[in-house]
């Protein structure tokens, strides 16, 4: 416990304790042990780095995202997970749950400026589509208005005993499995990140779900929008052009018929 004791690196301090095992669900979660000494100091015991499951660490996303492929170059996120995912089972490989990190995008419309382009090829209309409607957006990387991030979990590489139960959130659903690598989620070398779209107030509250007397809330929607309107950019927005060329125009239109519409809830 070098923090409090101020002893050094690789150092064997012995520590007197009252062996007061925590919380069951918590040491399932993590797969350890919480134990408290005698002066009351609470420690974490966790597994052998060697049974953690495989993961990037920081140096391996870096490397990773000089590696991904250009928008307009056919490759999924499939693909990109299939290539990565060749040394998994190596240490510091791709692990079964890949951790992203979230950019909140506002509703502040930019049409008017002077460097707006439109980005919707013919037949579309920029309107339809929040990733080109929207390009102002929270600073990247910080948390206060982007939040939590997501996640991607390959469930055929964990076992059924782990995914028994209630999740403790929906943002790290396996928290044994789901690290945060880079930890915490670092948007500059993450492998994969959420642009996560504010969109209009009749978008925003529209939905009938959990969160339905928040949503109704316009000035919380104001503050979100305020707090994702920090800067601008275009990085997103010609996906749909891109998109066009590699379907055709006619698949194209077919798969995108109904976007920007709203179903009606009841």
């Amino acid at each position: 416990n070098d923090t409090y004791d101020n002893n050094e690196d690789g150092s064997f301090v012995p520590i007197l304790m009252d062996w007061e095992i925590g919380d069951e669900k918590m040491r399932s979660f993590y797969g350890g042990n919480f134990i408290t000494d005698t002066k009351g100091r609470n420690y974490y015991i966790e597994n052998e780095s060697t049974l953690w499951p495989p993961r990037y660490l920081a140096k391996d996303s870096v490397a990773a995202r000089r590696r991904l492929p250009s928008i307009g170059k056919g490759k999924t996120i499939h693909d990109v997970l299939k290539s990565e995912g060749k040394e998994i089972y190596t240490k510091g490989g791709l692990g079964p749950c890949l951790s992203m990190p979230r950019l909140l995008y506002g509703a502040r419309e930019d049409k008017n400026n002077t460097n707006w382009e439109n980005m919707a090829p013919r037949g579309f209309d920029d309107n339809d589509f929040v990733t080109l409607r929207y390009r102002w957006h929270a600073s990247k990387g910080e948390f206060d208005a982007s939040k939590y991030g997501k996640t991607i979990i390959d469930v055929s590489r964990v076992p059924e005993n782990a995914l028994e139960g209630k999740a403790l959130n929906i943002h790290r659903p396996l928290i044994y499995y789901c690290r945060q690598d880079p930890p915490p989620p670092r948007y500059a070398i993450s492998l994969f990140r959420v642009n996560h779209y504010l969109d209009s107030f009749e978008a925003y509250s529209y939905r009938n779900d959990a969160r339905s007397n928040l949503r109704q809330c316009k000035e919380c929607y104001q503050k979100k929008g305020s707090e994702a309107a920090v800067t601008m950019d275009d990085t997103i927005r010609p996906w749909l052009r891109k998109f066009v060329e590699d379907v055709g125009h006619e698949k194209a239109k077919r798969l995108l018929s109904n976007a920007g519409d709203f179903v009606k809830l009841g």
